[in-house]
């Protein structure tokens, strides 16, 4: 049986780049460099000299289509769609050719002897614009197979050598056919044009363009000039220049070599031959940069410079060369949105390309083809994998393009194989190595011990490329599978074709990548469907039905297949996939972004599903290969990449996750259900999986075993690249050049010697010390770690029941200990007879699994991972201690800082401890100072080591206190009086100091201490001293310095110092006060007494005292120092005082405060107290603390008092308070106040009260306060007295007639009276005397209003109504007769009938009526002149009231502030 080697991933992952230097013989003199684009065989064309020149990927010259001219080509194009070449030559010529083309044809036409400086076709590929020297603009029709006619061409000034098109509508929609296109160039005019012959200036720059581009998203021109000016514009539907704007760029010394590329949607990318690349993000208005310096660990590129730029969308990376001809690259690392700083890009790997400054970089078709274009070469670099192959005892290396190493497992023996051309893919069988290319295939055999390799044979196939190959093996039958159009043939090693399977091109596709295992081959094809034979026969044999890679339940693609590989059985395949994103992170079929997968897939063909494992977030899987004998065991290289599709991300659009399998599902994806490294830290390494199916619920799961670095222990961190799995070892091989510099490998790996190639091994976990054991032990081991990983316990310990050997189990314990299971690890133990480890266990109570398996890892000397189980589990505090145990000290303080906080002053005593056992003494006292503890651990350490003078020195350094004090008292001991002092007094121990000064009996030092520094200690010290030598005054003095005033008051009582005494008493507490002021009423000095009584609150004994000795003054002052919290009994008592002599107010006071109320206000009634606002609030108790009806009682009297005293508003509020709100209103209103009076009725919302303020309302000057006359309304309203209402506008209407004869609105008012009168008499409203009167009376004002109307209509009927009305015997009750009488003088004036006028002016006179009021009097003089009689003499006087009656006698209604409140309330 046979194993493949890793199955790597193609281009894009952890890779190499393979030079292909190009045959041309003057680099200098390449002018224009151009990739072909869309699917397909890439192509690079170059224009060198006179000549053009197309190459393949591999460098290889398409000689049919070398085109040579009369003079140098300035401009090369690719069709954007097929194979076809645009050129435009110095001379004006522009050719189209190519290996899609149809024939060669060529224009010299439009531009006649120009060089043609820009060719750009348009993204559908129908139209091509070109531009020359002279100006000329030339716009051409193109298809797919070169052809094309011109369509139209323009003539301007100066030189254009921008074109672009304009893909956006300025209604937002996408316009790809035929677009419409910018161009511009020197004069730093930008033109829009088509293909219709329209042409027009659209904007002005002023600079020469360095770079004009189209932001297609926001349908934006973005222009940079030489000047380093950014403009972005649009243009409206008009075509005018809309939302422009600039910006100055900062390019850094040398602007002019300014160079830019769109690195996303409206991210601009731009260098000019600096150490930095700029990013401009133009829709968020934003920009940051990256920079060369730090990208590699050594800092290689200190001091380089970016000297050219280029951009590939579809594996969203930056490229950037370097002055020392080296290349940089950037990986975008978000799905979705652009990048919006440099946290956003991932660094790879530099690549030393050349040894000369690059002059430009372009990215070809595809991710993995990059040009390098320099003075001296021209390079084409391909990105690819090494591949790797493996069938025991021989493994295969490539190390090179064209070499690959054969390494024998056993023997450690290598050889090199050079098969003369480029190596895509190895393959093993039997004592036979197969390589092969796309072109041809060699087979090699090895001979002998010695490793030793001759070849076999080999053959070629230049008609049909080949696109996998495998050599199969099956005894001495020998064959190769070689997959080729759509087809797999089969041939034995000569080349011949023996048979071959066909598939459907439409339905399957083409086969792409190629496994075989044993009897077991498997092909994965480009439409992605999975096909698996049985290859043990003379006929291959399918194994189950093709399967394409979708979803079983919704048929959506899973993604697109790179790499498979197939196990031991046949029965499972490992996939590595890629998805296609949309540059916003959603699925697309034809999207240019690539992105690989972060999930391994094995497909299941006996249950026909797919199992996924997420290798991690950042991380993607690059290789695959299953165990040559466990079908089970599984190995998969991961790397880190922050641009990875993990099928769980939060992207915009993008696809769901992975569906769990489901019984009813059918053919479903199934997900695991084991993602252990899915939080770990990305990192190179090789993780070995189990394939595994569930006995408990049937389905499948995909287990880590086990995680192992690629990078080299020992080595400084080498890469190693995985190469192998193969029980008990997995195989690396790495280069010696990796060892001085630790980085990715460089370009020039095909220099490098084969031999350099090293292959090294490391022991799988579970086979750690027992990689020489026997096969059957080496099987029982795989199922124990098998079943181990599936959570079978009891199945895990039957498969290795049987061996005996103690370091098998000891092997397995640890197993337990990194898998996690405690309970089979228990199990081990008991097997090996560790009862140390056993009892260990048993006597840990700790409440995490992991921290007891971390005590078994210890009693297993698996140190490193009992400190990753506690790590994991969060114990730090026992990570802690297991450091202190090994000795780790630094890695112990360095927990406790970090992690362990609560433990770090005991970690630094117990380092403190170890190094005074080591006897580092400097050490052991810096850690004692950090744990707190040096104040006794210090001293005691160096006085146990008898450092007496080190111990000194070491006080003498140090500023704390204790340690000073301690060694204060410690020379005290020694009896150094002296140095005792000292260092007290360092220390500030002023007791201890003034204890010494006494008791060297110097007792003015000691007062001199005490005095400079006020320590109440050494002052209550020096006072009993004092009091002990008998000096008193001194003695109470010290004792008052010390806070301690009962010693001194103590004192002053025993000698008689009553001076002292009340000085004492006074600074003293209230319990020293009191007895003090005993003191003074036993020595009859009461006021003294009184005093100190009432300042110790004892206010009772003080009011005693003032009574028994007649003290007013004092009494008085006591009185005026009580408060409501005082004792009732003496308030009583003062208050009893008060009244006897005289002085109520003060007796009222006192009797409020003691809740005496009524007392209170008896005594104000009987003595005509005047009640003060504050005085009221005082005698107002409580809601609670009286009977609600005392509480009104004492409030209504309180009232009365205050009405009494004329304090109305008092009164109201306490009425209120009472709750007699009448009342309270009938005081409010005798105050006058009337804003309180509405506001008081609006808040009472009482009938009786409303109608109270609304009568006092009417008092007032209400016809000419509109808002009086308002509330007035409202307040009648509110208490629905109707006859009050009708009376008013009854007044109302009055008002505008005496005042204003406005007779309409009078008569509005009156309807207004009417409707509330037959309100306020009810149902007999018809029949009411009053409500007759009042209709009679609406219907004369109503008769008499519309009667002035007729003025100008119909005098005569005016005039003759008017009469009548006269007539009328009660007129008078509703019109005032002088206003009919004015009314017809008025007439008779306007008409000039002045006898007539003279007549009823007569008649009013007669009447007695008085004219001033009515009649103006010019309108008097003017008749009375033209009869020739003497006007009467006016008995009002004046004409001014007449006057204003005229003015507002028309019925027009006048702009009176009454009138308006009238309207208002009608």
């Amino acid at each position: 049986r046979r194993a493949a080697g890793f199955g790597r991933a193609p281009p894009g992952m952890s890779s190499i780049y393979f030079d292909n230097q190009l045959p041309v013989s003057e680099p200098g003199s390449v002018r224009c460099v151009a990739w072909s684009k869309g699917e397909g065989t890439p192509f690079l064309a170059i224009s060198e000299g006179h000549s053009v020149r197309i190459f393949r990927e591999e460098g290889e010259e398409l000689e049919n289509y070398k085109q040579v001219g009369r003079c140098s080509c300035t401009a090369l194009a690719w069709h954007p769609i097929s194979k076809v070449l645009a050129a435009g030559w110095e001379d004006g010529m522009v050719t189209f050719s190519g290996p899609q083309s149809s024939s060669a044809r060529e224009d010299r036409e439009v531009h006649r002897d120009a060089q043609i400086l820009c060719i750009t076709f348009n993204p559908q590929g129908s139209r091509c614009v070109t531009t020359d020297a002279n100006g000329v603009v030339g716009v051409w029709k193109t298809d797919q197979k070169g052809m094309l006619s011109q369509m139209c061409h323009y003539r301007k000034s100066g030189s254009h050598d921008k074109v672009i098109f304009r893909t956006m509508t300025p209604t937002g929609e996408p316009s790809l056919d035929n677009p419409p296109f910018f161009f511009g160039g020197e004069l730093g005019v930008i033109y829009l044009a088509d293909d219709f012959g329209l042409c027009s200036e659209r904007n002005k720059i002023g600079s020469p363009l360095m770079m004009l581009e189209y932001f297609h998203q926001r349908d934006m021109v973005v222009v940079i000039t030489r000047s380093a000016i950014l403009v972005q514009f649009g243009l409206d539907a008009e075509g005018k220049v809309i939302n422009e704007t600039k910006q100055k760029l900062s390019c850094g010394p040398q602007p002019e070599k300014f160079q830019g590329v769109w690195a996303g949607p409206g991210l601009l990318a731009s260098s000019s031959h600096e150490s930095i690349v700029h990013l401009w993000n133009l829709a968020d208005d934003e920009s940051y940069i990256m920079s060369l310096q730090g990208v590699d660990d050594r800092n290689t590129l200190a001091g380089d410079k970016v000297t050219s730029i280029d951009f590939n969308p579809r594996k969203r990376v930056l490229a950037c060369g370097t002055r020392a001809g080296r290349i940089v690259q950037w990986r975008c690392s978000t799905l979705a949105g652009l990048p919006k700083s440099e946290n956003n890009w991932q660094v790879l790997p530099v690549i030393s390309a050349t040894d000369c400054a690059i002059d430009k970089l372009s990215w070809g078709p595809g991710e993995s083809l990059l040009h390098v274009k320099t003075e001296r070469n021209n390079i084409i670099l391909s990105e690819a994998q090494l591949n790797t192959t493996v069938q025991p005892p021989y493994l295969a290396v490539q190390t090179a393009p064209t070499q690959v190493l054969l390494y024998h497992l056993e023997r450690q023996t290598r050889s090199i194989i050079t098969p003369g051309f480029r190596v895509r893919g190895l393959s093993l069988g039997g004592s036979f190595v197969m390589l092969w290319n796309s072109k041809q295939v060699t087979v090699h055999e090895m001979e002998g011990h010695g490793l030793g390799v001759s070849p076999h044979s080999g053959f070629s196939r230049e008609s049909s490329p080949i696109a996998a190959a495998v050599l199969i093996v099956q005894g001495m039958e020998r064959q190769i599978a070689i997959a080729t159009g759509a087809k797999i043939e089969f041939t034995n090693l000569q080349g011949h074709t023996q048979r071959s399977i066909q598939f459907s091109q439409e339905v399957e596709g083409c086969p792409l990548c190629l496994d075989v295992n044993g009897a077991y081959l498997v092909a994965s094809t480009t439409m992605n469907v999975i096909r698996v034979w049985n290859v043990s026969r003379a006929k291959e044999q399918l194994k189950g039905a093709p399967r394409k890679f979708v979803d079983g339940r919704n048929d959506a693609s899973l993604g697109e297949i790179r790499s498979v590989r197939i196990n031991a059985d046949g029965n499972r395949v490992s996939l590595l996939v890629d998805q296609r994103l949309a540059p916003g992170g959603a699925h697309g079929g034809n999207s240019t972004l690539r992105v690989p997968d972060s999930r391994l897939f094995v497909y299941d063909t006996e249950s026909d599903c797919f199992l996924t494992y997420l290798v991690g977030k950042s991380r993607v899987p690059v290789a695959h290969s299953w165990d040559c004998g466990d079908p089970r065991l599984l190995a998969c290289e991961v790397v880190p990449q922050a641009l990875s599709y993990s099928g769980e991300e939060d992207v915009s659009g993008s696809a769901p996750s992975s569906p769990q399998a489901s019984p009813t599902a059918g053919i479903s994806l199934k997900k695991s259900l084991d993602a252990a490294a899915t939080e770990e830290e990305a990192t190179h390494c090789v993780m070995t999986l189990f394939v595994a199916s569930s006995d408990r619920d049937g389905s499948d799961r995909v287990l880590m075993q086990d995680q192992i670095g690629c990078a080299e222990p020992g080595s400084g961190g080498a890469p190693r690249m995985p190469v192998a799995l193969v029980v008990p070892h997995i195989y690396f091989a790495r280069q010696l050049g990796d060892l001085a510099a630790n980085q990715a490998p460089e370009t020039g790996g095909a220099e490098q010697e084969a031999g350099s190639a090293v292959i090294s091994r490391t022991v799988l976990r579970d086979f750690a010390g027992l990689e020489h054991v026997d096969d059957n032990t080496k099987k029982a081991l795989l199922d124990f770690s098998y079943h181990l990983a599936c959570g079978n316990t009891d199945e895990a310990y039957k498969s290795v029941k049987g061996v005996q050997s103690t370091g098998v189990w000891e092997s397995m314990s640890k197993m337990c200990v990194k898998t996690g299971r405690l309970d089979v690890a228990q199990k081990c133990l008991g097997q090996m007879g560790h009862a140390r480890a056993a009892g260990a266990l048993r006597s840990c109570y700790e409440p995490e699994s992991e921290a007891k398996l971390a005590v078994v890892a210890v009693q297993l000397d698996m140190i490193e991972d009992a400190e990753n189980l506690l790590k994991k589990c969060g114990r730090y505090d026992l990570l802690n201690q297991l450091y202190q145990a090994c000795g780790d000290w630094e890695k112990a303080l360095d927990i406790a800082k970090t992690k362990d906080r609560v433990h770090l002053k005991p970690t630094h005593f117990a380092y403190a401890q170890h190094l005074e056992a080591i006897e580092d003494v400097q050490q052991a006292l810096s850690h004692f100072e950090l744990s707190g503890t040096y104040r006794t651990e210090s001293p005691r350490l160096l006085c146990s080591l008898g450092m007496t003078d080190d111990l000194e020195a070491y006080i003498d350094r140090s500023d704390d206190s204790h340690l000073h004090r301690w060694y204060a008292q410690y020379l005290e001991s020694k009896s150094n009086l002296d140095g005792a002092a000292r260092e007290y007094r360092r220390a500030g121990d002023w007791l201890s100091l003034c204890r010494v000064a006494c008791f060297n009996k110097d007792l003015d030092q000691a007062q001199k201490i005490c005095e400079d520094s006020q320590d109440s200690a050494a002052c209550y010290h020096l006072a009993r001293h004092l009091e002990a030598e008998g000096r008193t005054k001194d003695a109470i003095h010290y004792f008052q310095m010390a806070g301690r005033i009962s010693h001194a008051l103590r004192l002053a009582q025993e000698n008689n110092f009553d001076g002292d005494l009340m000085s004492l008493a006074l600074s003293s507490d209230p319990s020293n006060m009191a007895q003090a002021a005993k003191y003074y009423e036993t020595r009859g000095q009461p006021s003294k007494a009184v005093v100190l009584y009432q300042k110790a609150g004892c206010q009772k004994r003080a009011l005693e005292l003032c009574f028994s000795a007649r003290l007013f003054d004092a009494l008085r002052k006591i009185a005026d120092d009580l408060s409501a919290d005082s004792d009732p009994e003496i308030l009583a008592k003062c208050a009893e005082f008060f009244m006897q002599h005289s002085q109520h107010e003060k007796a009222v006071h006192l009797l409020s405060m003691s809740n005496q109320y009524e007392r209170a206000v008896d005594l104000c009634c009987e003595h005509d107290v005047q009640i003060s606002e504050d005085m009221a609030e005082r005698m107002t108790p409580e809601k609670n603390s009286v009977d609600s009806n005392q509480r009104a009682e004492i409030l209504s009297r309180m009232a009365k008092l205050c009405k009494k005293q004329g304090s109305f508003q008092l009164a109201c509020k306490k009425f209120t308070q009472a709750g007699d709100k009448l009342k309270a209103m009938k005081s409010l209103l005798q105050s006058g106040d009337t804003e309180k009076i509405i506001f008081f009725a609006g808040t009472a919302r009482q009938p009786d009260i409303y109608v109270l303020a609304g009568n006092y309302l009417q008092s007032l000057d209400w016809h000419n306060e509109p808002e009086i006359m308002k509330n007035i309304i409202q307040f009648y309203s509110k208490a629905k007295a109707h006859d009050k209402l009708a009376a008013f506008y009854d007044a109302c209407a009055q008002v505008e007639i005496d005042e204003y004869r406005d007779y309409e609105k009078a008569g509005g008012a009156l309807r207004e009276s009417l409707k509330y009168l037959a309100k306020a008499v009810g149902a007999n409203a018809e029949s009411d005397q009053r409500v007759q009167n009042l209709q009679h009376r609406i219907g004369l004002v109503d008769k008499f209003a519309n009667t002035r109307k007729l003025v100008e209509s119909a005098p005569e009927e005016m005039v003759s109504v008017c009469e009548q009305m006269l007539g009328m015997p009660d007129i008078e009750s509703a019109v005032r007769i002088g206003d009919i009488f004015a009314q017809l003088v008025e007439h008779y004036a306007e008409v000039k009938n002045f006898s007539e006028a003279h007549r009823s002016v007569e008649r009013m006179r007669q009447k007695g009526i008085i004219l001033s009021p009515y009649i103006d009097h010019r309108i008097l003089e003017t008749i009375y002149t033209q009869v020739g009689q003497p006007v009467p003499v006016q008995e009002g006087g004046g004409g001014a009231a007449a006057s204003g009656a005229h003015h507002h006698g028309g019925g027009a209604g006048g702009g009176s502030a009454s009138s308006r409140g009238a309207r208002g309330a009608a």
